[in-house]
């Protein structure tokens, strides 16, 4: 009795020593990887204006340093097909530098709602090849006023087709970033946002913090109801080693009783029903944040009820169905209008450009570009 006892203890010893080792290792990590002030100039990065005059454009942007943080003047101008701005962070001598296990966190201050982008440019060196400089971009909204920006590194990982086809030598080579030798971080706008007026942005904070250290607070909680929850497990697991044989007979021979489902009056009828549910989702498809738990509360429903709906009506799941909708849209509006395809993604419900692209071609069997382009028939793709 006494070793089954300590034998108890020393279990409980080694799982309340669990959480505290946890916890050590996250905030070590914290200590190991510094915070990279990207504004601070006295750290051997400089801070520049980018401009698309190299590609023929004329827009202008330029940059007031104040003790608030860089503010960024700009105006895309639109006697360019494609007019962009930004901000260009980089090493005084431009070598390279490593981003891995970082977040990009910024307080940007904006005049008023545009599309913005972070981009990433890297260093592949292969040797007597050659050096290649993948471009890569994730593009986001601001909204006028102040906003706070947490992207992880690791999300900015789409490299666009136009850098592709500007690079076809590198197109085998080079096919996804890796983040170890990054020579210079962009802050930009493009063409998404309105020509030829004047706006302002305001980078008050922009920083690389490392991933185990944002939110060390909220680690500390998880691995804490981690330990409570394993405590818990392993009581109750004693507890019930410990009931008696009666006990356990006495609750395997328990009647389970079930309660008759009995139909309400104020149930609607599957017809219209239907068509309430296909009705609303086509209404309210432009929605990036539209989800399922959205109608069947606009309805009144249960969510498991609102889903065997969709799927009786269409064949498909809630979020294929929706997905569907959105390309048919944005095949209609690449075919029959000229607005931007990046307008197109955010008008059909996609915050991302790149996902959408991502998205569209596993679909249709094209980028949108190409379809746009008709090089490549949108039936036969999708077959």
């Amino acid at each position: 009795m006494e070793n089954a006892k300590g034998r108890y203890w020393t279990k409980i010893a080694i799982m309340a020593a669990i959480p505290a080792v946890l916890v050590g290792i996250i905030y070590m990590s914290t200590l190991l990887m510094p915070t990279i002030d990207l504004l601070d100039e006295t750290k051997d990065f400089k801070i520049d204006s980018q401009i698309d005059a190299g590609d023929g454009g004329n827009s202008e942007c330029r940059l007031i340093k104040t003790a608030e943080g860089v503010d960024m003047i700009f105006t895309l101008k639109s006697s360019f097909a494609y007019p962009y701005v930004g901000m260009e962070i980089h090493k005084d001598d431009y070598s390279t530098f490593p981003i891995e296990n970082y977040q990009i966190e910024a307080i940007i201050e904006s005049d008023d709602d545009m599309r913005f982008s972070v981009r990433l440019q890297e260093e592949f060196n292969f040797g007597s090849k050659g050096i290649a400089h993948p471009t890569a971009v994730y593009s986001f909204l601001l909204k006028k006023g102040s906003n706070e920006v947490e992207i992880p590194v690791e999300e900015i990982k789409d490299i666009p087709e136009w850098w592709y086809a500007s690079y076809p030598h590198w197109s085998s080579d080079v096919q996804k970033m890796k983040y170890e030798n990054i020579k210079i971080i962009w802050l930009t706008a493009d063409n998404s946002n309105e020509k030829d007026k004047e706006h302002k942005i305001t980078v008050k904070t922009l920083r690389l913090v490392p991933i185990a250290c944002n939110g060390f607070l909220s680690d500390v909680i998880n691995v804490m109801l981690a330990f409570w929850a394993i405590l818990a497990i392993i009581s109750l697991y004693l507890r019930r080693n410990n009931v008696k044989d009666k006990e356990d007979k006495e609750q395997k021979e328990q009647q389970v009783v079930y309660v008759p489902y009995e139909k309400l009056d104020t149930e609607k009828e599957t017809a219209n029903l239907k068509d309430e549910i296909l009705t609303f989702i086509g209404k309210n498809y432009p929605n990036p944040e539209l989800k399922l738990a959205d109608i069947a509360k606009a309805l009144s429903m249960a969510e498991d009820r609102t889903s065997e709906e969709i799927r009786l009506a269409t064949g498909k799941s809630f979020k294929a169905y929706l997905n569907t909708i959105r390309i048919e849209e944005s095949k209609r509006l690449l075919k029959n209008t000229a607005m931007h395809i990046s307008e197109i993604a955010f008008s059909v419900g996609y915050n991302n450009v790149q996902h959408f692209n991502r998205v569209f071609k596993e679909s249709v069997g094209v980028a949108p570009g190409t379809f746009r382009d008709g090089s490549v028939n949108g039936e036969d793709a999708e077959s």
